[in-house]
């Protein structure tokens, strides 16, 4: 009887564990992503590996890898995550400095290094204020479908103000573009212009490009805890002795 018993229990022990395991698994899926670096779940949130600028004061096309210099420049702070406002069309002339980052680390298409991921142009302000950024959007369509996963669609053909701070780093990346050799011969994405409407994309992408990563893989832990407890409920209903605690006084 006692051999009996020990079969029974475990039933109840193997959904027990399952229980905490699922259990386990959603609180270090929590506490992981609000710990661990953003760049875990987004290769582009890194400093980009390249830029490249050409347009106004700038002969050919420049490239700047410093990464010191890049970091400011990286997804998380500019033109990408960050809370930023759009600003109306200001008084702008000619075609402006038009940047592209450029990606190559593990997570992202071989495109990101060869064509680029992103461009923008940026245009000086007047008497010495904060220039501004005109958002042009994904390079390729390759591009395109990444970034509409991490709403940076909404960016695209809209105006936007840099701060002081970032004005000084834009001047510092002009000044490494213009002390790098130029390339003459490298082509820039083609130019969209700034009066030009940005289409979005449809409705259903933009609103599952609207659900955080978190909130998937917080859906996805309570999915796998229905199951576990759905197990164990079906486990109750076929063997209801084996939760019963005179089962356990039985010899």
């Amino acid at each position: 009887m006692r051999l009996h018993s020990l079969s029974q229990s475990r039933g109840p022990r193997a959904s027990h564990l399952l229980l905490v395991a699922l259990i386990a698994l959603l609180g270090a899926s929590l506490l992981t992503l609000a710990n661990a670096p953003r760049a875990l779940a987004c290769p582009v949130c890194i400093s980009p590996d390249k830029i490249t600028l050409s347009g106004d004061g700038v002969t050919g096309t420049a490239s700047v890898t410093d990464a010191m210099l890049l970091t400011s420049f990286s997804t998380a702070q500019f033109m990408g995550f960050e809370q930023r406002a759009p600003i109306d069309p200001p008084v702008h002339t000619g075609p402006g400095v038009e940047l592209t980052r450029y990606y190559n680390n593990t997570g992202v298409p071989a495109s990101f290094w060869t064509q680029g991921f992103d461009h923008m142009r940026y245009y000086p302000g007047v008497s010495g204020q904060p220039g501004f950024i005109y958002y042009e959007g994904p390079v390729s369509d390759e591009a395109r479908t990444f970034a509409e996963g991490m709403n940076f669609w909404q960016r695209d053909g809209k105006w936007f103000a840099l701060t002081s701070a970032e004005q000084d780093e834009m001047g510092q990346l002009l000044a490494a573009a213009n002390g790098n050799p130029q390339n003459s011969s490298a082509v820039p994405p083609p130019f969209t212009s700034p009066g030009a409407k940005a289409s979005n994309p449809p409705g259903i992408l933009s609103a599952l490009a609207s659900v955080p990563l978190a909130v998937v893989i917080l859906l996805a832990c309570l999915a796998l805890l229905g199951v576990g407890v759905g197990y164990r409920l079906l486990y109750t209903r076929r063997h209801p002795r084996a939760f019963s605690p005179m089962a356990e006084t039985e010899d």
